[in-house]
């Protein structure tokens, strides 16, 4: 597949998903409600592949998605535009058959108010979510299940780093963003919210 590695490091990517989305630091007033600032820019990456993803649509909303890689110290930023959501680039491709899609974005900025990604937290079993890519086909996936995972949590709380690095078996996309107790940095909010979905 040209631009795109189908090899993952898998030690990378469990340190960098622990902290997709929500490495940035973070404000509050006790009139306002916390939100993340000084938003870390993302590793910018290409993909040529006509299976790219371009875009995300939820309930006739959508966002453009732009190809992110890990940087140096394995972790995985998407857009600061918090319009914008990010497709990490060495994760699976949507219509490919196999493995896990990961798309994440910022759930808030202190500037720019509520991402887009804002609206993962709320979605449920039965819910669809269309990816677009670059060929403009327009692939559907039904969510499955929404789960709250502690960043640096062990055991059934925890990230499920496995599924997220996964490139073979059946193919699921997975939404992240951030969630949870707002704790403050480095890792602004506690947890990583992630929609599980599969094609329909």
């Amino acid at each position: 597949m040209p631009g795109h590695r189908a090899s993952l490091i898998a030690v990378a990517l469990a340190a960098s998903v622990a902290l997709m989305a929500g490495c940035a630091e973070q404000e509050a007033s006790p009139a306002s409600t916390p939100a993340q600032q000084s938003l870390r820019p993302p590793v910018t990456a290409e993909s040529e592949h006509p299976l790219t993803p371009v875009g995300l649509e939820i309930d006739g909303d959508s966002a453009p998605t732009d190809p992110v890689a890990t940087d140096a110290e394995g972790t995985l930023l998407p857009p600061t535009d918090i319009g914008r959501l990010g497709w990490w680039v060495d994760s699976s491709l949507p219509g490919s058959g196999a493995g896990t899609i990961v798309v994440a974005g910022h759930v808030d900025d202190i500037a720019q108010g509520e991402g887009y990604a804002a609206r993962f937290a709320d979605l449920s079993a039965g819910d669809t979510v269309t990816l677009v890519t670059a060929s403009q086909k327009r692939v559907d996936y039904r969510v499955t299940s929404v789960i709250d995972a502690q960043k640096h949590g062990t055991g059934a709380d925890a990230v499920p780093y496995d599924e997220l690095n996964r490139q073979n078996g059946p193919e699921k996309l997975a939404l992240v963003t951030c969630g949870g107790p707002f704790v403050g940095p480095p890792l602004g909010y506690r947890d990583n919210i992630i929609a599980f979905a599969s094609p329909t």
